[in-house]
């Protein structure tokens, strides 16, 4: 009779656990994944009886809360146990997540000058072994055209290329112009004419020249060579030498001007939308940008300056250092080029006065970038090439990146010393010894 009632309960425990079985199934109605910072988080989500339990993956348990139960795993076949009040579960998962997370463009907006290529390298933020391929469209082929990664600048305007990496698409702005060129070394480049630049060519050029000296770095000897070479070499046309009327900040009291030549401002002084910009104060005889006749008060007739005569406008020598300084992220004042012991801040007293001489020239210690001069003119080392040196430098003759050899050089009077500029640039930048 025992054995009877002990195999009855038996059978009652059987029968209710095959009914809860039954009432109370483990049912799996989804299972979703989110990729994010190289994790899986997996979200199993249950039939509507299941209230209550766990799911737990190797030694880490998790609740399973409204019929849901959130966790991270590895990109891998794993096992979840899942375990309610009724019932017991093995699901095997296999998430097989192959995806591009994110990707970044080396640029988001370029400047380029028509016929030039590019090549565009992208950093790929990808989660498992997904199709990194790249495509790359161009909304405008007459703008830029496109193979590959590498863009062709092939006629004037502004476009933009849509990169499409796996399911993401971002896209970078192209700006193709022939208002600039390739740098090109030569003393037959004509004189900037009077108003020959709109305001929006201005504001390219303004933006290209920026663009130059983000590339090479901001605030350093990179950028200072940049700008140097954007203004002799890459700009097309020469810039007049104009004798300052007046100095921004004359520490010696005497009359000051602004914009004639001296323009300590970012950007080109081309078309009159930049008068806006010049300390009204400040002007003496014009305004006028440059290349457009202003008023001359130097006395100097073998340069053909006569005072009270018009000549066209443009930078002096210490204008134009000052100038190049300035874009490059530098504040170097506007005081002049003198040598000057009661004058502070003047470009002379930039650091130590290194006499030129020959075992200088061949020693390989000199950089672009660094001052060079004499007292009362002021200039940059713009670039090396073989025994030759390039002096950038706004002469009676214009503005121009001049090569010397180091005879030539030796023997000319108005560079007789050098100033290293690591301490003042304190970073280097990117730039190369020559423009090639």
């Amino acid at each position: 009779m025992v054995v009877i009632i002990v195999i009855l309960c038996l059978f009652s425990i059987m029968a209710a656990n095959f009914f809860f079985l039954c009432i109370y199934p483990i049912n799996l109605k989804n299972v979703s994944y989110e990729v994010k910072d190289q994790k899986i988080t997996t979200i199993l989500t249950f039939s509507d009886n299941v209230s209550n339990g766990t799911c737990q993956i190797i030694d880490k348990e998790v609740p399973i809360i409204n019929h849901q139960c959130t966790f991270t795993i590895s990109n891998e076949p794993t096992d979840i146990y899942i375990k309610t009040k009724w019932n017991k579960k093995t699901i095997n998962l296999n998430p097989e997540q192959d995806q591009v997370l994110d990707f970044i463009t080396s640029e988001s907006k370029i400047y380029m000058i028509i016929g030039d290529k590019k090549e565009i390298t992208l950093t790929i933020d990808e989660f498992g072994n997904p199709d990194t391929t790249a495509t790359f469209i161009s909304d405008d082929e007459n703008i830029v055209k496109t193979n590959n990664n590498i863009l062709e600048a092939v006629g004037n305007g502004t476009t933009k290329v849509h990169i499409t990496v796996g399911n993401i698409t971002k896209e970078i702005e192209v700006v193709s112009t022939n208002l600039i060129g390739k740098p090109v070394l030569t003393r037959e480049k004509a004189f900037l004419p009077c108003n020959v630049y709109s305001a929006e060519d201005n504001k390219i050029i303004d933006e290209f020249l920026a663009y130059r000296i983000n590339e090479a770095g901001y605030q350093t000897r990179g950028a200072v060579v940049a700008a140097a070479r954007f203004l002799t070499l890459e700009f097309p046309y020469r810039i007049d030498y104009f004798w300052e009327n007046g100095r921004l900040n004359n520490t010696t009291g005497g009359p000051s001007a602004d914009g004639e030549g001296r323009y300590y401002h970012k950007g080109l002084y081309l078309n009159s939308s930049k008068f806006n910009e010049l300390d009204q104060s400040k002007i003496r005889y014009g305004p006028a940008t440059w290349g457009c006749p202003l008023t001359n008060w130097e006395d100097d007739p073998y340069y053909g300056f006569y005072p009270g005569v018009k000549v066209a406008n443009g930078l002096d020598c210490s204008g134009f250092v000052t100038w190049v300084l300035y874009n490059a992220g530098f504040d170097p004042k506007d005081v002049g080029a003198g040598d000057n012991p009661a004058i502070d801040g003047e470009l002379s007293d930039l650091g130590e006065h290194i006499p030129l001489t020959r075992s200088l020239l061949e020693s390989n210690t000199l950089k672009p970038g660094d001052f060079i001069g004499a007292d009362g003119h002021a200039a940059l080392i713009g670039g090396f090439k073989d025994d030759i040196i390039y002096v950038a430098q706004s002469l009676n003759y214009g503005m121009e990146m001049k090569p010397y050899t180091y005879d030539e050089i030796l023997n000319t009077a108005w560079l007789s010393y050098v100033i290293r500029m690591d301490d003042y640039y304190q970073e280097e930048g990117i730039y190369t010894n020559y423009w090639e």
